[in-house]
């Protein structure tokens, strides 16, 4: 593929950039040791050499980080838009933007976060079924108090991941929660607790509608197939929340997507890893059969 061919040329050569300074820093760095300990055992003299070094040292490291975001940036706005474009329809990508966390709080199936980061935005069409997906993270604040009673403060991560919004045609009157695992603040307010005939499934998943009849509309023998399917495919754990024409994924899976290491060689063998992180998007598509008629608004 000749776009592949460019982008590595474009690769190697922020590579030996990005060494070279990367190069330069250390060499200084370690220089800014040798003069502090010259300093230490003799004169003052090299205190001010070590400090020098430093300085020095920092803008050369510095630099090299330059390297870096230069890579990053091509691989985010250049290959992951190529091999978006390959697949879905309308498709916009944006790196720098996210799912905002009041729609995600919106849900109930999260609690609100005292601090966000969102990432990797992607928006686009699957067999007629529009999507929305980004990198989360989501994180509460900790406060703990040592046997002096001094209190400190840390922000710790309860959810880091991927969150999907998927639109389809027909809009549901009811809700439907489900969740993988423990640990979550989902609010099941006028909700009742849904238990099916899957043992596994039922181990795995709590689920809560809107009444029994609904649950069960959307919770065959089919379904648990394909969500205990989809569990496989990701680590962690997932929650789902159907509610009007939305189906909300969360996967909480601490997992940066879609990123790419400087040091890799841009070829079809590195891209399999986009490749399975971006066939997540149609795969829920086709497993849930979000395309069919249970979801078409002539019903």
């Amino acid at each position: 593929m000749k776009e592949l061919i460019i982008l590595e040329e474009k690769r190697q050569k922020i590579l030996v950039d990005y060494q070279k300074e990367l190069k330069v820093a250390i060499i200084l760095f370690v220089v800014t040791i040798a003069f502090g300990a010259l300093g230490y055992f003799t004169e003052t003299f090299f205190f001010i050499l070590a400090i020098i070094t430093f300085l020095i040292a920092i803008i050369f490291f510095g630099r090299a980080n330059l390297h870096l975001n230069k890579f990053k940036k091509i691989v985010k706005e250049e290959l992951i838009l190529m091999l978006l474009k390959q697949q879905f329809d309308d498709v916009y990508y944006n790196h720098k933007d996210y799912i905002p966390s009041s729609r995600i709080v919106q849900t109930g199936m999260v609690k609100r976060p005292d601090r966000f980061h969102g990432e990797d935005y992607i928006k686009g069409t699957y067999k007629g079924v529009q999507f929305e997906v980004s990198d989360v993270e989501l994180k509460e604040r900790v406060e703990t108090r040592d046997s002096k009673g001094n209190v400190s403060v840390s922000y710790q991560t309860y959810f880091k991941g991927r969150w999907y919004v998927y639109q389809f045609e027909r809009r549901f009157k009811e809700v439907l929660k489900i969740v993988e695992g423990r640990g979550y603040q989902v609010n099941t307010r006028g909700l009742v607790k849904i238990d099916t005939e899957s043992i596994e499934f039922n181990k795995k998943f709590s689920i809560y509608a809107s009444t029994q009849e609904y649950g069960f509309y959307h919770i065959t023998s089919s379904m648990i197939e394909k969500l205990l399917e989809l569990e496989k495919l990701h680590r962690g754990s997932i929650l789902y929340y159907y509610e009007g024409n939305e189906l909300h994924i969360g996967v909480n899976d601490r997992k940066d997507y879609m990123e790419l290491s400087l040091k890799t060689p841009i070829n079809e063998e590195a891209l399999k890893s986009f490749i399975s992180d971006i066939d997540l998007i149609p795969a829920i598509i086709n497993e849930l059969r979000l395309d069919s008629s249970k979801f078409k608004s002539s019903l």
